[in-house]
């Protein structure tokens, strides 16, 4: 589902029937709190529906399929 998608489907269950660029601009704010309490805290949690953090992971090692060289990815 990609972000306009999200807003027609946020605006036809909003009790007030936004326009769909309301509805964007509504996602774009809640999208851009989240990004700053991430920022701040490290993490958002929401009550039974989950947590946005950011994970750090090691890098893979994959091997090209034609040369056989290792690379970090």
């Amino acid at each position: 589902m990609n972000k306009r998608d999200m807003a027609k489907l946020y605006s036809e269950m909003s009790p007030d029937r936004l326009s769909i660029i309301k509805a964007e601009d509504e996602i774009n704010e809640f999208l851009e709190t989240v990004k700053e309490g991430i920022a701040i805290d490290g993490e958002v949690r929401f009550h039974k529906r989950g947590i946005f953090e950011i994970l750090a992971r090691k890098p893979r090692v994959v091997a090209n399929p034609v040369t056989r060289e290792q690379i970090k990815q």
